[in-house]
C-alpha cells in the first residue's frame, strides 16, 4: 500500500463526507472489459470484498480505490492474420487489395484477435484527508491519475475544484541546493540524503548522469551542480521510518517503510489487518507530507484544474467501435 504518491488539494465544497463521495463514484463502478471492449475504468471496494464499501473511513482518513484494466493485440499476430487474408484474396480473385482495403483487413484482424488478448488490470489507492483537503494518489504514471481525476470531476459535476499541490520553494530547486550544500546543512534535519540520484543538463540534447548506490554528498556531485545540471530525482530518508524518491514534479516514488516501523502497532488479526495498515501507512506519510512541504518553503497557492468533465462514455457495438492501439513489437505478449 502507497508505493507512490501525487499530492492534490482539492476545494471545500466536494464531497462534504464519505457517505457523499462513496454515493458519487457510485456511478462509475468498474466492470471487467468485454470480448470487444480495449479499455474498462472504475472504483471498487477498497477492502477487496465484491459488495464492500466503495469509500472507507480508518482513523479519520477517506480510502478508496480506482481500477484500469486494458487490453491490446501485439503487432505481429495482427499482421500475420492481415496477410493471411491478403493470400486468401489473391488466390481466390487474382488481385492485391488496395490500401482501403488492407485498412479494413487490419480492423477485422484486432477485432478477431482482441477477445484473445490478456487483460492487464492496475489499480489507484485513493487516501482523502478531510481535515486538510489534501488528496494522495498512490499512481506511478500521470495518465493513471489523469483517467482518475477525470472519473473524480465527472462524477462530482460543476464545482468540484482540484489542484496539483505546488510548494513554494520547487522541488528541483530545493534538491540542487540540498546537494551543493558541502556542510549539509541546507537540508532540514528530518531528512537525510540517501544514495540515489539523477542530475540532468540543458539543451536539446541534455547530459543525463545518474548515481545508484553512490554517496551523493561529494565534491563529484557538487561539480555536476556547479556545472548546471539540476536534479530531476533524489532518494531520501525521514526520521529513519520512510525511505523514498522525491522527483522535481513534487512526486514521491519507491517508498519504503523501514523495518519495524508497521511493528509499531497493535497487534491484529488478519481481518483487521486493513485498518492497522491504513491508519499506520497515512499516519506516517501524513506527518512525513507536512515536513516536506515545510522543507520546500510552504504551500504555494493551489493551480486548479477543469472541474468540466468529458461526458461518460459507453462501448459501442464490435463493428462500429475504432480499432484498438496494436502493441509494438517489443512489448510483452499481450
Amino acid at each position: 500500500m502507497f508505493k507512490n504518491l501525487m499530492l492534490y488539494r482539492l476545494s471545500p465544497d466536494w464531497p462534504q463526507s464519505a457517505a457523499q463521495w462513496e454515493e458519487a463514484i457510485a456511478g462509475e463502478p468498474f466492470a471487467e472489459c468485454d470480448a470487444a471492449q480495449q479499455k474498462s475504468s472504475g472504483w471498487v471496494a477498497p477492502r477487496g470484498d465484491e459488495h464492500g464499501a466503495l469509500v472507507e473511513t480508518v482513523d479519520g482518513q477517506w480510502i478508496a480505490r480506482f481500477v484500469i484494466e486494458t487490453k491490446s493485440v501485439p503487432g505481429d499476430a495482427v499482421r500475420r492474420k492481415v496477410q493471411e487474408a491478403v493470400d486468401a484474396i489473391e488466390k481466390t480473385s487474382g488481385r492485391k487489395p488496395g490500401k482501403k482495403e488492407l485498412r479494413d483487413l487490419r480492423d477485422d484482424a484486432l477485432i478477431a484477435l482482441l477477445p484473445q488478448a490478456f487483460p492487464r488490470r492496475s489499480q489507484v489507492t485513493v487516501w482523502l484527508n478531510p481535515r486538510t483537503r489534501l488528496l494522495v494518489l498512490d499512481a506511478g504514471a500521470q495518465g493513471k491519475a489523469d483517467e482518475l481525476i477525470t472519473s473524480l470531476v465527472r462524477v462530482a459535476g460543476k464545482g468540484f475544484g482540484i489542484g496539483l499541490l505546488q510548494t513554494a520553494t520547487s522541488p528541483q530547486a530545493a534538491m540542487a541546493a540540498w546537494l551543493a550544500d558541502p556542510e549539509g546543512d541546507a537540508l532540514p534535519h528530518a531528512f537525510n540524503i540517501e544514495r540515489e540520484c539523477e542530475l540532468k543538463g540543458s539543451g536539446d540534447e541534455p547530459a543525463v548522469i545518474k548515481f545508484t548506490r553512490h554517496p551523493l554528498q561529494t565534491e563529484e556531485v557538487r561539480q555536476h551542480i556547479t556545472e548546471g545540471k539540476l536534479p530531476t530525482r533524489l532518494a531520501l530518508g525521514w526520521s529513519g521510518r520512510v525511505g523514498f524518491v522525491l522527483t522535481q514534479a513534487l512526486q514521491l516514488k519507491k517508498i519504503a517503510f523501514q523495518e519495524g516501523v508497521f511493528e509499531d502497532g497493535p497487534k491484529t488479526t488478519d481481518e483487521d489487518r486493513f485498518d492497522a495498515d491504513v491508519a499506520l501507512a497515512t499516519g506516517e506519510l501524513g506527518a512525513l507530507i507536512t515536513d516536506l512541504i515545510e522543507a520546500l518553503g510552504g504551500e504555494a497557492a493551489t493551480t486548479a484544474v477543469s472541474d468540466q468533465a468529458p461526458p461518460a462514455t459507453h462501448a459501442a457495438p464490435a463493428a462500429a467501435r475504432t480499432p484498438v492501439a496494436v502493441e509494438a513489437d517489443d512489448g510483452p505478449p499481450f
